[in-house]
């Protein structure tokens, strides 16, 4: 199961389908048939009465979560951070670590792959520590030597280190039942070619100096194949695309794969899908594999990993109900992180609507996707607690799941005349800030179509008790108009999300932001209904799982509303602020330190007590926004006072004016060159500038007085005192 858009703090696996029928070139494989490395066992799987076989949610527990870490330490000297699985890491910083991930068959050593972890190190990072996985074989290293266990440390001098290791990659889920297989694979290396996870190399570093030092990562093949988020095929492959309704699909064929069906179909399927879910919560990038199933058999019939990846048997047809590639597709929009008491809704939501999209795209008839409900009312599946999920027998989470979920949408349409459907509840449950349990599941049940709707799912949901199937003639009933699909989110427009403040006005991408404090984000919401029929929105800002703001109203068919929010940011750290079901990470930083760079004064030599005009300049010499206190002083006080926020790169001057008596005067002021000062003839030394000193201009940062001595007027009456005296003499 994919999480959400832009929150992705978890990102979760698995998605895996019923195994209903054989399927031409997909037989069971026994564990060493693709390569003699090690096999890895995933869980297990179990019969049903019907002889149909799933895989239960132990895939789900071995394969575990794509790890998503980040933790950091930033101060005026240098900082130092580590990240697991993202590169949400001081997104704009000034200067990145770049880590390349390359990986490379072995085919002269089947089950394991050879991974080359490379960095490009930038002058100011002080230390660097990659962790490997466990249990992989270290065969070389550039720059780095072993420290604690699995982590290796870099020699602090080596520009490009690397560390190659090689690593076992066949994972499979172990099958009982009549068909006697053991060691169905879930992903492999046959030597000639490779569908495998990618591995995470947690990585730790430090720098100097206050602008951060983020990481970027770039994971590749060597030689033919593809890398997606998590998932990578090693081999000739060819890799079509397809954008729809803000998505782009990309499809990776192997040359090894026989796909069933055209391309060009399975894209109209996949984005007849995207359009038709408004849930939220759309992923940029959809990345689907299809397995080659000519020599390899697979566990299941599909998986989907990490937020937007999945792999599907290159023999799945379309014209079914237990669509496979509509049942990955959904598991992509899922961006909720749900508790044990909801978690089966993750495939119960899944397989319920694979048969939906399949039954309104044309693909099958009203009785196959009434069978795939009906296997929900056998038993055991049909005693299963869903909000217990160890009762769950069979994958009574997709069969029992999915007739739950689609009675509940049924009944939300009729009490709602049609406005409104399953999707409603979905979308609430992808714009929850935390996690989803049955409480939540159950009220948004309630908020959306009634009391009576949400007592009929807690009965089902969360008792042994099991709805009854509906004819087709109640179906086309509660599903013959098109509900209204209301969708709240971020805007795509280009200025969706903007920064004001002191330092800068402008447009940001998403979906990582970064600002600094002072700032204010303006983030705009949209609402839009792509349904049959007008519906009623809430439009929530939430900061951090708090709701800050909330617009409601009313959107017709075809309508497009948006709404602005704002927020200053006068705090260091990480937020988290979504609107509907999409969110952005908010990194909220104190601005470097600006540095005064020049000093200079419209002279520095005066024959006489007069006054200069001086002028500073501050830069901001890092990548980002910074702010500096410029204060000079003069003899009687401050003549430049100033605080000031400067833009990336930007230089600013300010002036000041003080009035100086006879004497010499040093100025100092941060980095810039000391500036003497002469007034008078001191020493006998020459004098300068023969100002009067009334011809300075008047500042903002104040001006000193005369300072100790003669002033003009007690210079002219001692003048007038010495000539008195002198004619006295003369008489």
């Amino acid at each position: 199961m994919a999480r959400a858009g832009g929150r992705r703090v978890v990102a979760a696996a698995v998605a895996v389908l019923l195994l209903t029928s054989a399927v031409t070139g997909g037989g069971v494989a026994a564990p060493t048939s693709a390569g003699s490395g090690d096999t890895r066992s995933t869980g297990n799987a179990s019969a049903s009465e019907s002889g149909t076989f799933v895989a239960d949610t132990a895939v789900a527990a071995e394969l575990g979560e794509p790890p998503e870490r980040v933790s950091k330490s930033v101060a005026a000297s240098g900082g130092s951070a580590s990240a697991a699985g993202t590169d949400d890491v001081f997104d704009r910083a000034p200067t990145n670590i770049t880590a390349t991930q390359e990986l490379r068959l072995t085919p002269g050593e089947r089950g394991q792959i050879t991974v080359v972890q490379r960095y490009r190190v930038p002058d100011r990072v002080a230390s660097l520590k990659p962790q490997l996985p466990e249990g992989v074989t270290v065969t070389g290293t550039t720059g780095f030597s072993r420290g604690n266990g699995t982590v290796y440390e870099w020699d602090g001098n080596t520009s490009a280190p690397s560390v190659t290791f090689a690593m076992a990659v066949n994972e499979t889920v172990e099958l009982a039942g009549p068909e006697g297989a053991r060691g169905r694979y879930l992903f492999v290396d046959t030597g000639e070619w490779a569908l495998v996870r990618r591995p995470s190399v947690p990585t730790s570093w430090s720098w100097s100096g206050a602008a951060p030092v983020g990481i970027t990562r770039e994971p590749r093949v060597a030689g033919e194949g593809y890398v997606g988020e998590w998932l990578a095929y090693l081999g000739a492959v060819e890799t079509r695309e397809r954008r729809a309704h803000g998505q782009r699909f990309e499809l990776v064929v192997p040359e090894r794969a026989e796909l069933t069906e055209s391309p060009g179909a399975i894209f109209d399927s996949l984005a007849a899908a995207g359009d038709r879910m408004r849930v939220g919560d759309r992923d940029p990038v959809v990345t689907a594999f299809a397995a080659p199933t000519t020599s390899v058999g697979w566990g299941v019939r599909g998986l989907q990993y990490g937020d937007s990846d999945m792999w599907v048997r290159d023999a799945e047809p379309l014209a079914t109900a237990e669509n496979t590639w509509l049942h990955e597709y959904v598991h992509t929009r899922q961006g909720y992180e749900a508790a044990p008491s909801a978690r089966w809704t993750d495939e119960a939501f899944a397989t319920y609507y694979a048969a939906l999209l399949a039954l309104e795209q044309g693909h099958v008839d009203y009785a196959a996707f009434r069978e795939t409900l009906r296997r929900g009312t056998a038993r055991p599946q049909s005693d299963a607690v869903l909000t217990e999920p160890r009762s769950w027998v069979n994958a009574a989470n997709y069969l029992k799941g999915a007739l739950v979920a689609g009675d509940t949408d049924r009944r939300i349409r009729l009490a709602t005349d049609g406005t409104r459907s399953l999707q409603s509840v979905f979308s609430a449950m992808n714009a929850h800030s935390g996690p989803v349990d049955a409480r939540v599941v159950f009220g948004s049940v309630g908020s959306v179509a009634g009391p009576e709707v949400r007592r009929a799912a807690v009965t089902y949901g969360s008792t042994e008790r099991t709805p009854d199937l509906w004819s087709a003639e109640a179906h086309a009933e509660a599903f013959a108009s098109t509900p209204a699909l209301v969708e709240v989110g971020l805007a795509t427009d280009p200025d969706a999300l903007a920064v004001s403040g002191p330092y800068r006005n402008a447009t940001l991408p998403g979906p990582d932001l970064t600002l600094y404090t002072g700032e204010t984000l303006t983030a705009t919401g949209a609402v839009t209904n792509a349904g049959g029929a007008a519906g009623e929105y809430e439009a929530r800002f939430v900061v951090d799982g708090s709701v800050a703001a909330t617009e409601s109203g009313t959107v017709a068919p075809g309508e497009r509303v948006t709404h602005r929010f704002d927020r200053t940011f006068d705090e260091a750290g990480e937020y988290t602020v979504a609107v509907g079901g999409d969110s952005v990470t908010v990194e909220v930083y104190e601005p470097p330190r600006a540095t005064v760079t020049a000093l200079s004064a419209n002279r520095t030599a005066l024959s006489g007590p007069g006054t200069v005009a001086f002028t500073a300049t501050l830069s901001n010499t890092h990548g980002v926004p910074a702010r500096g206190n410029v204060t000079l002083r003069g003899p009687d006080g401050p003549i430049i006072d100033r605080q000031l926020a400067l833009g990336a790169g930007e230089n600013r001057t300010v002036t000041g004016v003080a009035r100086l008596d006879r004497g010499e005067y040093e100025f100092t002021l941060g980095e810039a060159d000391s500036l003497v000062v002469t007034v008078g003839d001191v020493g006998g030394g020459e004098s300068g500038d023969s100002g009067d000193g009334e011809d300075g201009e008047s500042g903002d940062g104040g001006s000193s007085g005369f300072g100790p001595g003669f002033g003009p007027v007690a210079a002219l009456a001692g003048l007038a005192g010495a000539l008195a005296l002198l004619a006295r003499r003369r008489e």
